[in-house]
């Protein structure tokens, strides 16, 4: 027989091992097993927050159950389990991979004896060699759990899918029903006989959402509650003292007296909200924490400047619960260290969800007038988050000077706001200005001006003198160019406005006597203002006039002053307000002693009616408004309906002074006077009928006038819109749109579709009977107040083009 070497060492210790484990886990499994079974039924019923719900002993009972369970589950399972002996991987190994007569185990044996006969030791070595052959194909194989065994009826499949939906269910809350589920309550006191409780979720006042009753008991539905509501819990019955339990804290109720109790708190996390009183379970409550998101604002186009030089910001601003304040914040392009500049925007109502605005700010005399600046608007909240829009560079806009020395102040003006530090240079070209009195009539203001400007710039070097050298160099510009008009006109306005105030806060009619004083005054200086600076800058300005333009004269004005001062003693101080209005308009208008020729009487009459109208649909709507809420306090909307049909019995008594007055003016009197009586009674609902059909009547007004005015030039009218006798027959003919066209007796224009020509007898006129006819159309769905908002919008849009 041929010798046979010794085998080379073969010790497959990886796969040994790995066999362990895999009977390590095999063993472990059904061991642990019922262990887990428990802990898992404790988790389920813990996520859907089943044992919250169940009475404080059988809570405790249910715990004291499943922990049993466990300890007997895990005792039996540690009884049964041991660790698998390095034999039992091998034969595990050699089971996995199909080996016979135990190969591994061979490998590991010894030659017991005839360890030094060749041949008995050629024989053993054969026999191991055969063996290491055999063991280089192992396989360890997976772990068997043995699970199709143990659970025939797969009861594990249930549980895992039940543990799946009651962390769904818990949400975030999962932590929070955990601890509630291993913490019963087991106080001794139990709930008094007739407990009840009476629960409230009241929502931030500027959310505009009322209260919430939340039913006793326990409730599955999330209910949707805003950040910062306040909850008011109230429980009435003998007892122990209850507790409130919220998402993060818990607190007990406060005692009232022996059986009642009360509790208070501010909800700002989402959560399990309940009440317990002893070992019951009084309510329970999903709710859900609705954020309140920041507002967002948007610029509508670019900023730009209108005719008379203001700034014009058109914007679209939206809230969750409605936007409280608008700004618009300006840096220096030039200059992007200095303070930026903040104007606020006016909004077109209170608590806007969305707001749709433009504003007018005057920026000529500010510093950065006619410099470029980056602009971006601003838009808070009730709890002052901001949004902000996407910014914009513009150069701002600037009055234009036409005297050389003006021009040359606003310049160094400029440089004082760009380039604080030339301030030295700047007051050198003061000074120089200074020394040209001829340039600026000799006027010792302006001398004394131009030289205290240059010497604060020289001596002070701190950061607040520029501001008033600036506004210093402004006032001297302006007396330049306008001379004392500017001022005057600043009187005017605060005259005005003080006036206004009174009349808004119902002062006492002596205060108010004074402050129309104090206003006609004002008016007769500014009036005197205007005249010197037309004389002053010639005499072509006058001859520029057009006299066929309505021309408003001192007995005008006093006409309209006593008028404001009589319906203010009357009590109609919403109409004076509104009178005062429209002067404070006419006088803004005033140029070089003249007024604006579009503010004529008959274009007054027609701003008059269609204010009417809309503070008119306002009434109507918040009559339907207190209908649908059973409000029954209804003075201050009675007062406010007085008020209009004093307005209108105004326009009316005008209009008699110059001929007749519409039907349908004097119908819409009587309605408001009747809605006016049916508020006073406290029936809102009973108001909506006559204030429907006063403000149709007064659109059929507004269509009277306007059809007056139709086809008449200024010299066939008076300052009211009314016909003149005088007027001629051609001067009476225009369209729609009130162009010139042909007129000859019993022709007429034709439009049949194709172009316009030429026509007599039914023909005649069919332009402008269509033109009505589609005119009344949108009057009357103006008037429709189901139709959407979106079409009520194109339909104002269309009016006023008509």
């Amino acid at each position: 027989m041929a010798a046979v070497g010794p085998p080379k060492p073969f010790a497959p210790s990886r796969r040994v091992w790995l066999a362990a484990a895999a009977l390590l886990w095999e063993r472990l499994w059904p061991a642990l097993a019922p262990a887990l079974a428990v802990v898992g039924l404790f988790l389920v019923l813990a996520l859907f927050d089943l044992p919250e719900r169940l009475p404080g002993w059988l809570h405790l009972a249910l715990l004291i159950a499943l922990g049993a369970a466990l300890i007997v589950a895990l005792v039996d399972g540690l009884r049964r389990f041991h660790l698998p002996r390095r034999t039992a991987a091998r034969r595990r190994i050699e089971r996995e991979s199909g080996l016979e007569h135990r190969p591994l185990a061979a490998l590991e044996d010894r030659i017991a004896s005839g360890g030094d006969d060749p041949e008995t030791l050629a024989l053993w070595n054969a026999h191991q060699a055969r063996m290491a052959q055999a063991a280089r194909r192992l396989r360890v194989g997976w772990p068997k759990a043995g699970f199709a065994g143990r659970d025939p009826w797969a009861l594990r499949a249930l549980l895992v899918l039940l543990l799946v939906l009651g962390a769904i269910d818990a949400g975030q809350d999962w932590a929070e029903r955990i601890g509630r589920s291993l913490t019963p309550n087991i106080a001794s006191a139990a709930v008094g006989p007739g407990a009840s409780l009476d629960i409230w979720l009241t929502p931030p006042d500027y959310t505009g959402l009322p209260p919430q009753f939340l039913p006793a008991g326990v409730n599955r539905t999330p209910i949707a509650v805003p950040t910062g509501s306040v909850l008011l819990a109230q429980v009435h019955g003998e007892g122990e003292v209850p507790r409130l339990f919220r998402p993060g804290h818990d607190t007990d109720f406060d005692r009232i007296d022996e059986s009642n109790f009360k509790a208070q708190a501010t909800l700002t996390k989402s959560g399990k909200l309940a009440v317990w009183q002893g070992g019951a379970l009084l309510g329970s409550w999903p709710i859900s924490i609705v954020p309140d998101l920041p507002p967002t604002i948007a610029m509508i186009g670019l900023p730009r400047q209108t005719e008379h030089g203001a700034l014009r910001l058109e914007y679209r601003a939206t809230d969750d619960y409605g936007v409280e304040s608008a700004r618009a914040v300006m840096t220096l392009v030039d200059n992007p260290k200095a303070d930026p500049l903040v104007l606020d925007l006016a909004l077109p109502g209170l608590h806007l969800k969305e707001a749709h605005g433009v504003s007018y700010s005057d920026l000529t005399a500010n510093p950065w007038a006619g410099l470029p600046a980056r602009i971006h608007l601003v838009a808070r909240d009730a709890l002052g988050q901001a949004g902000t829009s996407q910014p914009v560079t513009f150069t701002l806009p600037e009055r234009p000077f036409r005297n050389a020395v003006a021009r040359a102040i606003i310049e160094q003006r400029k440089q004082l706001t760009v380039h604080p530090e030339d301030r030295d240079l700047v007051a050198e070209v003061l000074s120089d200005l200074s020394l040209r009195p001829d340039r600026f009539d000799g006027d010792i203001v302006v001398f004394m001006a131009l030289r205290t400007a240059q010497a604060r710039l020289q001596i002070n070097s701190d950061a607040e003198t520029i501001p008033d050298v600036q506004k210093l160099l402004w006032q001297t510009a302006i007396r330049i160019e306008d001379g004392r008009t500017p001022l005057m006109q600043e009187n005017l306005r605060q005259a005005m406005q003080a006036l206004q105030d009174a009349l808004a806060r119902n002062a006492p009619n002596a205060e108010i006597e004074r402050l129309m004083q104090q206003l006609r005054q004002a008016i007769d200086h500014y009036l005197q203002a205007l005249l010197q600076n037309a004389l002053k800058q010639g005499a072509q300005n006058l001859q520029n006039m057009d006299p066929s333009q309505t021309v408003m004269t001192g007995r005008d004005l006093e006409r309209m002053l006593d008028r404001a001062q009589e319906l203010a003693k009357t009590g109609a101080r919403d109409a004076a307000r509104d009178l005062l209005q429209q002067l404070q308009e006419m006088l803004e208008n005033l140029q070089l002693g003249r007024m604006n020729p579009s503010q004529n009487g008959a274009e007054r009459m027609m701003g008059a009616m269609q204010n009417m109208m809309r503070r008119q649909q306002q009434l109507l709507d918040q009559s339907f408004r207190d209908s649908r809420a059973g409000k029954t306090e209804e003075q201050s909307a009675a007062q406010s309906q007085d008020d209009l049909r004093r307005m209108l019995g105004e326009m009316m008594r005008r209009l008699g002074e110059s001929g007749d007055i519409p039907q349908p003016l004097q119908r819409a009197e009587r309605a408001m006077r009747n809605a006016g009586e049916a508020l006073k009674r406290g029936n809102p609902g009973d108001a909506i009928g006559p204030q429907s059909e006063a403000l149709d009547q007064l659109q059929q007004g507004a269509r009277r006038l306007g059809e007056r005015m139709l086809g008449r030039n200024n010299n066939g009218q008076n300052d009211y819109g009314e016909p003149d006798d005088q007027a001629s027959p051609r001067q009476a003919q225009r369209d729609p749109f009130g162009r010139q066209r042909p007129y000859d007796e019993g022709d007429g224009w034709v439009d049949d579709g194709g172009p316009m020509r030429r026509g007599t007898g039914p023909e005649v006129d069919t332009a402008l009977h269509r033109a009505k006819i589609i005119l009344d159309e949108l009057r009357r769905r103006a008037g429709q107040r189901a139709r959407p908002q979106i079409e009520h919008d194109y339909i104002d849009r269309l009016l006023k083009e008509f």
